[in-house]
C-alpha cells in the first residue's frame, strides 16, 4: 500500500518496501528489479502516476551491489522513473535492498474506502510465466514486455482514479489475491463474499496454485460502477472480472462450486496483526 498527502492541489503518493534477504542473495538482479516493481504497483494502486525512485543497497559484496544496481536500472527503464537518490552500505554483515517510489495524483483510491454494496473486481495481467524462485511463488508478467506495454496496462488504474470510477484499490502482493482482498476489507472495516470460480487466472494454472501466487501486475478494485471499470481494465489488456461484493459483516467468505466457507472473521482476526 502507499500513503499520500495534499500538496498544492495534488496528492503526493509515496510507497516504500524492502526485499527479502534470500532473494537478494539468490538473485540480486531480480531483487533490484522488484524493488522498483513492488513500489510502482503500490503507487499506481492509489491512482497515482509514479515519477521518482530512491533506494538503499546494503551488502559487503561488490558483485551483489553491482547486480542489484543493474536490476534497478532495468526497472527504472521499464517503468519510466527518474532515480532521485541512492545510498550504499558496503560494510554490512547482511544483504538488503530497500527502496521507495513517489508519484502524484489528482484523485486517489485509498484502501479504506470500500463501501457495502460495492462490486469487487480482480484485474490481473495473465500474460506471463512463473518464476522458479523458492522464496515466493511469483508470476512474471513484465520482464518480457516493453515499457510501453507495461505502462499501458498500469494506466488502467490511473484512469479509474481520474474518472472517479472506483472507490478503493490495492495491488495484489505477497499475501496472494485472497489475502490482499482481506487487507482491503480490514482497512475499510467491511466484509466480502467471493466466488473463486470467477477469478481471472492464466490458462492451465490450477486455482490452488494461483491463490498463493504473487502476480507481477494485479489489483483488487472496489466500485459501484463495475461495468465502466471492466471496460477500462479490459481495454488496457488486463483480465478483469467481478468476483464478489462488499458486505457489512466484516467477514471474508469464499465459495467454489457447491462449497462455501468462512475464510476470515475480521471482527476477531487481523491480517495486519492488530490485536482485536
Amino acid at each position: 500500500d502507499a500513503g499520500f498527502l495534499d500538496v498544492g492541489g495534488f496528492k503526493v503518493v509515496v510507497s516504500c518496501d524492502g526485499m527479502v534477504e534470500t532473494l537478494v542473495k539468490n538473485d540480486p538482479f531480480l531483487a533490484g528489479y522488484y524493488s522498483v516493481l513492488v513500489n510502482v504497483n503500490d503507487v499506481v494502486a492509489k491512482g497515482a502516476q509514479p515519477l521518482g525512485f530512491v533506494n538503499i543497497i546494503s551488502s559487503s559484496s561488490s558483485e551483489t551491489r553491482r547486480k542489484v544496481a543493474e536490476g534497478m536500472r532495468e526497472g527504472l527503464k521499464k517503468y519510466g522513473l527518474r532515480l532521485l537518490k541512492g545510498h550504499t552500505h558496503f560494510d554490512t554483515s547482511y544483504d538488503a535492498v530497500d527502496a521507495a517510489v513517489v508519484g502524484v495524483a489528482k484523485n486517489v483510491l485509498p484502501s479504506t474506502a470500500a463501501r457495502v454494496g460495492d462490486s469487487l473486481i480482480i484485474a490481473v495481467d495473465v500474460e506471463g510465466r512463473f518464476e522458479p524462485k523458492g522464496w515466493l511463488r511469483t508470476f512474471d508478467s513484465t520482464t518480457m514486455k516493453s515499457s510501453r506495454e507495461v505502462l499501458d496496462r498500469l494506466g488502467s488504474i490511473t484512469e479509474l482514479a481520474k474518472r472517479r470510477l472506483a472507490r478503493a484499490c490495492r495491488d495484489i502482493s505477497g499475501p496472494g489475491v485472497i489475502g490482499t482482498i482481506a487487507m482491503l476489507c480490514e482497512s475499510s472495516r467491511v466484509g466480502t463474499k467471493i466466488n473463486l470460480e470467477r477469478l481471472p487466472k492464466p490458462e492451465k494454472v490450477r486455482l490452488e496454485d494461483w491463490l498463493v501466487t504473487y502476480p507481477g501486475m494485479g489489483f483488487v478494485v472496489s466500485t459501484n460502477q463495475p461495468e465502466k471499470c471492466l471496460s477500462v481494465l479490459r481495454r488496457h489488456r488486463l483480465a478483469a472480472a467481478v468476483i464478489g461484493e462488499i458486505t457489512v459483516d466484516e467477514e471474508v467468505w469464499l465459495s467454489c462450486g457447491r462449497e462455501r466457507g468462512l475464510f476470515l472473521d475480521l471482527k476477531r482476526e487481523s491480517v495486519f496483526g492488530v490485536e482485536k
